[in-house]
């Protein structure tokens, strides 16, 4: 009786600590994998990408389905994003998530920048006209101001920060959502005609019709300086120009096409690559101060030739050849923008 009862004891005890082996074996293989994950990330960061891992033409999007709208009796929805310094793209890439949600429900979606303080309008809600009609199309050609005045059935709602939409972070590694919502944004909000007419006389005239140009979209000052958390980590700036020199060593570019919002990056780069470096010049310079640089700037980076440069910038960088670039939604627009690379290298390194 003695000896089973120790017996039992001793398959106790080898029990609980087996349990405590299992437990901390568990604990160290979740840090293990938690370790690998973070280095992949690193990883990916300084591989180049082949086209069909980006992008392919050919991919299809099988249950795409739009709805066929008959005006008559429909909803025109005007949509907002309350934001007072959200960039550009950050509001495209809101606004094609919520556009597409609720033309999918029926409605005529009207995407407003007029009627709530933004960058924009200059934190003036009372200007005469819509900022988004400067840059991009309508989802079905109806102008916000036309539709308000018409007496239609109008409604008014803002989109959640949960509304479906292509993340920043997601697209730039899974091909079936850039194709998505490529041809989503290519349908209902593309860029203004002039503007694409425009960007293409330009591309005509500083490439010659080259098929072989780099594209170079490095963010700058107001990440390095400022750190505003949640954005990403750029990139060195001497580590970018020896990414640079790699991939034109390897690739023998006729052109690169460089965009900065950073004068002081752009001089290095240009200094670096001397007259094969091509670029657009806004007419006005950013200052960089404190983390209100939208508000303190918005002559700047409001104004319409500046936010039509911006716009042409990340246009002609979709167009070139291969792309290097750190992440932004500038970044995830050129993607969304784009028909493919051949060759791309995107930094991701993190966030602040």
């Amino acid at each position: 009786m003695i000896g089973e009862e120790k017996r039992i004891r001793e398959e106790n005890k080898i029990i609980y600590f087996a349990k405590i082996f299992l437990k901390l074996l568990f604990f160290i293989v979740n840090i293990y994998i938690y370790k690998q994950s973070s280095l992949i990330k690193k990883e990916i960061s300084h591989k180049i990408i082949d086209k069909p891992k980006i992008f392919n033409k050919t991919n299809s999007f099988k249950n795409l389905t739009f709805s066929s709208l008959n005006q008559k009796n429909k909803t025109f929805l005007i949509i907002r994003k309350y934001c007072r310094v959200c960039g550009l793209f950050s509001f495209y890439i809101y606004y094609l998530g919520c556009a597409t949600q609720y033309i999918n429900l029926g409605y005529i979606p009207i995407i407003d920048l007029k009627t709530h303080p933004n960058v924009y309008n200059g934190f003036n809600d009372s200007i005469n006209y819509n900022p988004w009609e400067l840059f991009f199309e309508q989802p079905y050609g109806y102008k916000m101001d036309e539709v308000l005045k018409s007496g239609e059935n109008v409604q008014f709602i803002t989109c959640k920060e949960s509304i479906k939409r292509p993340k920043e972070l997601d697209i730039y590694y899974h091909p079936d959502l850039i194709k998505y919502w490529h041809d989503l944004g290519k349908k209902y909000i593309p860029i203004k005609k002039e503007i694409i007419k425009e960007s293409n006389s330009i591309i005509k005239k500083l490439f010659n019709n080259s098929k072989n140009v780099l594209g170079v979209k490095f963010r700058g000052t107001d990440y390095i300086k400022l750190k505003p958390r949640g954005h990403p980590i750029p990139p060195k700036v001497d580590d970018a120009i020896q990414d640079v020199k790699k991939m034109d060593l390897k690739n023998k570019y006729d052109w690169i096409f460089f965009a900065s919002e950073d004068e002081i990056i752009k001089q290095r780069f240009i200094k670096e690559f001397k007259k094969k470096i091509k670029y657009l010049n806004p007419k006005k310079k950013i200052n960089y101060t404190n983390y209100d640089f939208f508000v303190n700037n918005k002559g700047v980076c409001g104004s319409a030739d500046y936010s039509k440069n911006y716009v042409m910038n990340i246009y002609i960088l979709s167009k070139c050849t291969d792309i290097v670039m750190t992440r932004g939604s500038g970044g995830a627009g050129i993607i969304l923008l784009t028909e493919g690379f051949r060759n791309s290298l995107i930094y991701n390194l993190g966030e602040y």
